[in-house]
């Protein structure tokens, strides 16, 4: 037996949507997202292996995980996430070489993430009586690993993975082509984002080769911008490209000003002698430093993907006459 459930689609308007009710139970169940947490540090995991071994041409799926250290397997009951890290506190069961804290913090922002965008997408719905928006928090969570992913290869080796954030760019559009309400986003308008996300940085790219001989902007920044244009739609866009420049400058100027490096690692360490990099010039001071932008474009795509009633509301008021 289905029991309806009212999901109001504008101030005027009601629409009966049926759902099971053993469903509903589930959803609403005080564990449901618990386990959305449980599941999005599983995904946390996976993203650890990704980070690591994307950027160096290596197989996400083959050979298991081995300790850095030692090179031994490392076996199922000292691979469930968070828990085998504190339990082994964060060292090889074999040699006791201590595992980086980031495998940790990276598996409880996977699972802060999926217990975030549940209740966001699936339980706020169904208390307001509308359906569960399963897709939606699928979707989404994909969206901000694939961030989250990025943010770490650009920190550690100043690259952001092309089988990342191209495929899931693909699946934003595929997504606004196929059901624009999922994500509040239409193809034509997805595809645009996108495109112009990508067009700007290689753009900029391309002139600062043509005029100066450098490499001011890498091309997968205008990657990562085609994600999320292809998500966030031109809104998404535009705040992601404003707030991740502003915030990229409130982070990056003291940090540099205290001589500290926003990655871990330098650009020529991990590149080499490529001429198109160019050389820091002292001269300039933070000015003429290199950052990577990748985290703080990250950062406000995550700021949009959580705020973005309030965002969008703000925009409203600052272009309404």
């Amino acid at each position: 037996m289905l029991e309806p459930l009212l999901m109001f689609q504008g101030p005027e308007t009601l629409e009966l949507v049926e759902t099971h009710p053993v469903l509903v139970q589930a959803l609403m169940a005080p564990w449901a997202p618990w386990l959305a947490f449980l599941f999005g540090s599983l995904w946390g995991s996976f993203a650890n292996v990704a980070i690591w071994r994307l950027p160096r041409g290596l197989s996400v799926v083959r050979p298991g995980s081995a300790c850095p250290a030692c090179e031994h397997p490392i076996a199922w009951y000292d691979n469930i996430p968070i828990l085998s890290y504190l339990l082994l506190r964060g060292r090889c069961r074999r040699c006791g070489e201590p595992f980086a804290l980031r495998y940790l913090v990276v598996e409880l922002l996977g699972g802060v993430l999926s217990f975030t965008l549940y209740l966001q997408f699936v339980l706020r719905p169904m208390v307001q009586g509308g359906p569960p928006g399963l897709l939606a928090w699928l979707l989404w969570f994909c969206f901000g690993l694939g961030l989250l992913i990025a943010t770490y290869t650009d920190l550690d080796v100043w690259i952001i993975p092309d089988e990342v954030v191209l495929p899931i760019a693909g699946l934003g559009l595929v997504v606004a082509a196929a059901s624009p309400a999922t994500l509040g986003v239409g193809i034509l308008e997805a595809g645009l984002a996108a495109a112009c996300g990508y067009l700007l940085i290689a753009g900029l790219r391309w002139v600062y080769l043509r005029f100066r001989g450098i490499e001011a902007l890498g091309l997968g920044d205008g990657k990562l911008l085609c994600m999320v244009g292809a998500f966030a739609g031109a809104r998404g866009l535009m705040w992601t490209l404003a707030a991740g420049a502003i915030q990229g400058l409130l982070v990056a100027v003291p940090m540099l000003l205290l001589g500290r490096g926003v990655a871990n690692t330098a650009l020529a360490e991990v590149h080499g002698d490529d001429p198109e990099l160019g050389d820091e010039d002292p001269d300039d001071g933070v000015l003429g430093a290199r950052v990577p932008f990748g985290p703080f474009l990250a950062l406000a795509a995550f700021e949009y993907m959580f705020l973005r009633e309030h965002i969008e509301g703000l925009w409203a008021a600052l272009v309404s006459p």
